[in-house]
């Protein structure tokens, strides 16, 4: 300091006032007004703005991504664009995508900044502030209030953060049906509903599947009208081009009738489909076929993976893709003597190298029957499992909850994954981390109601022992039964479960999610739906930044519509 004053002493006067700041000139540095957030915030919302304001207009040309910045805890730079205001003294960062939750962030602007007139800062100026957990939203319609009826939704999520809803609708009262999607980006949250089928039958089923890029793959039945009867379409929207390309037929050489379609699809853009036929050769048979989808190439060719002894082949199929390509098939069989009504489980998995592998039995056991199963394959290629399956005991018929785990090839013995045997258990599902990590939910019956259970498995420690994840309400006459539970993950563990409850006047949708390294707790469980009239079947989904969607059918007086809410 006693240097620069006495350089500004033999400068003279004339410098004296450029330099130094005397005599009411230009000052030597900018000085920083005002920052938004504040310094040290802890509650900042994850789609927040940053900005800075200083005490002379800002040069616009010297405002870049290098001279005001924003970087995570890790000291990741956050990808966004800078601009100044109309007000010419502030700077704005708007980050591309939201922030990360529960992130402290600091925010950095260099002294290589400057003023219309030539000043910057003393030095660097930074500072810090911390985003606030994410939370549910007001729950919305996603399609008209008309006076059709919709059902069978299913929803999916892709890595940049966008969303493609379908669902069937048709008359109330008459066996007609269309596909409709609708589809949800960051930027322009939910669109307009639109149907993707021909219109020339009654289409039902529909599944959807999004790759990476948010490419969607939608497979569905359809009743042919000139045809030998349901056929499996198909329809992909393209995210490039940011339409849907268009329906298709999606089996391939003889065409019998077919149904249970479903689809699943990986980051790359590969995709999965499995149905089951009736055999070209014996129409007395039915087969489960695959066919894939790869992105230079399109569909390929069908090829039947399963061969069943008579028409009664499967009730479910389902279907997972892992990172790699690969793939994990399941349905179900008749087993046991005739009559007997037991459902085996089996299951064939593929991969890039060698194509689909022999079908194995997963569930194999003659005497009980494995009922309502769930299946999912985590990103590094370990699948599960889940189903519900009796006791077989006659005295004291009992439904438990079983599954198996699929990993190096080969799955696991079934093994039953609850804890208590006073009362029945039924809708399990099941999701798999990138860790290989599982978790189960399912509606379990106690002497009053039914109940929301949750059960983690640890690879190398195996099932824990499960916990309650809703609290029953003090008094019991408010209270009620919570069932139809469904459970995702994303890659990072951040684990969301919603369920439909009884309670009050009309069942309502909840929910209750869970981070890595955290533990359940049932008081943070919450209702995420509590309009007017009945809601029912929700699913759930999660993208890797934690946001979630739920979508469920909703009770209207014009006829069941489909309702969504998203935690942000």
């Amino acid at each position: 300091m006693k240097s620069r004053l006495l350089a500004c002493a033999l400068l003279g006067s004339v410098a004296f006032g450029l330099a130094c700041g005397g005599g009411g000139d230009a000052p030597s540095f900018l000085d920083v007004v005002a920052v938004d957030p504040s310094n040290g915030r802890e509650d900042v919302i994850v789609d927040t703005r940053v900005r800075i304001t200083l005490d002379a207009p800002i040069d616009s040309v010297t405002l870049t991504a290098q001279t005001f910045f924003l970087t995570s805890s890790e000291g990741t730079a956050v990808p966004g664009t800078v601009r100044v205001l109309d007000d010419q003294v502030t700077a704005e960062l708007t980050p591309d995508e939201p922030l990360t939750v529960l992130t402290a962030f600091t925010a950095t602007v260099t002294t290589e900044l400057k003023s219309t007139g030539g000043v910057s800062l003393e030095e660097d100026y930074q500072w810090t502030f911390t985003t606030l957990d994410a939370a549910w939203g007001e729950a919305e319609w996603i399609e008209p209030l008309g006076s059709w009826a919709s059902r069978q939704q299913d929803i999916a999520v892709d890595q940049e953060l966008g969303a493609v809803a379908v669902w069937q609708i048709g008359e109330r009262a008459e066996p007609t049906g269309s596909v409709i999607a609708n589809r949800y980006t960051r930027t322009d949250l939910w669109g307009e509903p639109v149907p993707i089928d021909d219109g020339n039958g009654l289409s039902a089923r529909p599944i959807v599947a999004s790759d990476g890029p948010g490419n969607a793959f939608v497979v569905w039945e359809q009743e042919s009208l000139t045809g030998p009867g349901r056929e499996i379409w198909t329809n992909r929207y393209d995210v490039a081009e940011a339409s849907w390309e268009g329906p298709a037929l999606l089996q391939t050489g003889d065409v019998t009738r077919a149904k249970l379609a479903t689809v699943a699809a990986d980051p790359a853009g590969n995709a999965t489909a499995i149905y089951v036929q009736v055999d070209p050769i014996d129409d007395s048979k039915e087969v489960v076929r695959a066919i894939r989808y790869e992105p230079d190439a399109g569909w390929g060719e069908a090829e039947t993976i399963a061969t069943s002894v008579s028409n009664l082949v499967s009730a479910i199929t389902n279907v997972g893709m892992d990172d790699q390509g690969g793939a994990v098939a399941i349905w179900d069989l008749p087993g046991g003597t005739a009559g007997q009504g037991v459902r085996l489980l089996y299951s064939s998995h593929y991969t890039p190298s060698s194509g689909w592998s022999e079908p194995v039995t997963v569930k194999a056991d003659n005497q009980t029957s494995a009922e309502g199963f769930r299946l999912d394959v985590g990103a590094g290629g370990d699948a599960f499992a889940i189903w519900v399956q009796g006791n077989g005991d006659e005295v004291s018929p009992r439904d438990d909850i079983w599954a198996a785990r699929f990993s190096a090839g080969a799955w696991s013995a079934p093994e039953r994954i609850d804890a208590h045997d006073d009362g029945d258990k039924t809708g399990p599902d099941i999701a798999v981390d990138e860790a290989g990590r599982a978790y189960a939910a399912w509606s379990q019956a106690d002497s009053d109601f039914a109940n929301i259970y949750v059960a983690e498995y640890s690879p190398g420690t195996g099932w824990a022992t499960p916990v309650l994840i809703e609290p029953p309400n003090e008094d019991p006459r408010e209270d009620g039964d919570a069932e139809t539970a469904r459970v995702e993950v994303n890659r990072g563990g951040n684990v969301f479960v919603v369920w439909r409850q009884i309670f009050g006047q009309w069942p309502s949708i909840w929910s209750n999610q869970r981070d890595p390294g955290e533990s359940w707790d049932a008081d943070t469980a919450e209702v995420i739906e509590d309009f007017a009239e009945a809601a029912n079947s929700p699913k759930i989904v999660v993208d890797d930044a934690r946001h979630a969607h739920s979508i469920w059918i909703h009770n209207h007086s014009t006829g069941p519509k489909i309702r969504t809410n998203r935690f942000e």
